[in-house]
């Protein structure tokens, strides 16, 4: 063994040699550590649309027999002007208006979301405020002239909020302009349609006085999103009425939380496949980087950003659009694009903020069970509106859909970060004269290694 020691340090000494024996042992080293592939630390970016972009965007979470529904639009202009008619399928459970914070919507996007894993692999190797009943929690009288019933009066938030139902869309229409709503002749149709299905309805002004600071508000910046819980049939999403005022092109995007996978049986629906969501992005990263993996500027850009992140886009809102164009204008689709489970707490006294939702859907399900998240999204002009979205389990069963692709990015990096302080190593522990002589050849080895990139 010390014959060994020292050839190997008589070879050491060698000025012809040292080069080579300091590369070998760095990487010998280096092999011997990440020879099994180990992972690097994993960067995920999501793609797609913002938790913000939707025009419409809805909570609906059924249990079988009652919906609880939390929408948002947005809304731009003077608060005073806002007026907002939400039709409903049954009578809304009394207190059960409340406005909604934002959040939800974020941690469900955020949970949803179509994503990117960049993987450097080695070669080697509840809240808001509950609803008031008006007339000191009376239900409020009929108004015989105009054949409307007001069920409930509401202060909500910043909201002011009636709970009504009339007998024709004229008497609604006279309830509506005398209540100062902005009115279109359009939609007498719109009234007829729910008044013949026995719907209610929940008009929605803003109370001037709790918004005084805020003359143009959008959704995001002040007019937060409602609750409302009442008995159905099936879970529901009041869509049809939009077509009032929407603008030409509006995307709506829906999150139904229930005991199975949904599907719309109202409009058609239609599920992303991963493996062609997968295809698609790697063969825009491959346009990406055509022609631009040698040369020292491209070097210098790998050292800054070895991942790429700064580097690559991922567009896959247009894998989106261009899916939903595929399927037909006439077809009127709903994508779903992420189908995953989530769970309630199995004790809720004990843990009731528990989990990715803070205990958000806890109230409706039973402790310690599984839900099923299904989010569908689309964009619709106002006369593809031709219908409320209904929702059924999914007749094929219950399997999850998640969008990810996962891109295995070597970055050779690796081996110049953590075999050069190796290098310095070998002059260290060798003799002074050693240190002396050969430090230059140390540092051209360094800056050779991050310029070939090995």
């Amino acid at each position: 063994m010390l014959d060994s020691w020292r050839l190997a340090m008589i070879t050491l000494k060698s000025k012809q040699n040292y080069a080579f024996i300091s590369l070998f042992v760095t990487f010998a080293l280096f092999n011997s550590t990440f020879a099994d592939g180990g992972f690097f630390p994993t960067e995920v970016q999501q793609i797609g649309n913002t938790a913000q972009s939707p025009n419409q965007r809805a909570i609906i979470i059924y249990d079988g027999v009652k919906e609880t529904m939390i929408i948002q639009v947005k809304y731009h202009g003077n608060v005073q002007d806002f007026g907002w008619v939400v039709p409903l399928a049954s009578l809304p459970e009394n207190n059960s208006v409340q406005v909604e914070s934002d959040s939800i919507f974020s941690i469900l996007h955020d949970y949803t979301q179509p994503k990117v894993y960049l993987v450097n692999t080695s070669k080697y190797g509840r809240g808001g405020g509950g609803g008031e009943l008006g007339n000191d929690g009376q239900e409020v009288e009929e108004v015989p002239s105009t054949q409307v019933q007001v069920w409930q009066n509401l202060a909500v938030g910043p909201y002011d909020v009636n709970i009504i139902s009339g007998t024709s869309s004229q008497a609604l229409k006279d309830w509506l302009k005398i209540n100062d709503y902005a009115y279109s002749p359009k939609a007498d149709v719109i009234l007829d349609f729910y008044i013949q299905k026995n719907w209610y309805f929940m008009a929605i002004k803003v109370n001037i006085d709790s918004h005084k600071n805020s003359n143009n508000s959008t959704y995001q910046a002040g007019l937060p999103a409602l609750k409302v819980t009442f008995p159905a049939f099936k879970p529901v999403f009041p869509l049809r009425i939009s077509e009032i005022s929407s603008a030409e092109e509006n995307e709506i995007e829906i999150y139904v939380i229930s005991d199975h996978r949904m599907i719309s049986d109202s409009y058609r629906t239609y599920a992303m496949d991963r493996n062609e969501v997968d295809q698609l992005i790697k063969a825009q990263i491959a346009e990406q980087q055509s022609g631009d993996d040698t040369g020292i500027a491209c070097t210098c850009r790998r050292v800054l950003d070895p991942l790429g992140e700064n580097k690559l886009n991922y567009d896959y809102e247009s894998i989106y659009r261009n899916k939903l164009s595929s399927l037909g204008s006439s077809s009127k689709t709903f994508i779903i694009e992420n189908v995953s489970y989530g769970w309630t707490s199995f004790d809720y006294n004990q843990y009731p903020n528990s989990g990715i939702f803070k205990g958000f859907f806890d109230p409706y399900f039973d402790e310690d069970t599984d839900f099923w998240i299904t989010r569908l999204r689309t964009i619709l002009s106002p006369e593809e509106m031709i219908d409320d979205v209904t929702f059924i389990p999914d007749p094929k069963g219950d399997e999850s859909l998640i969008l990810y692709v996962f891109i295995d990015e070597y970055n050779p990096w690796n081996v110049a970060t953590l075999g050069i302080p190796l290098l310095f190593l070998f002059p260290i522990i060798t003799s002074k004269k050693i240190r002396q002589r050969y430090w230059k050849h140390t540092l051209i080895i360094v800056v050779a290694l991050y310029l070939i990139g090995i």
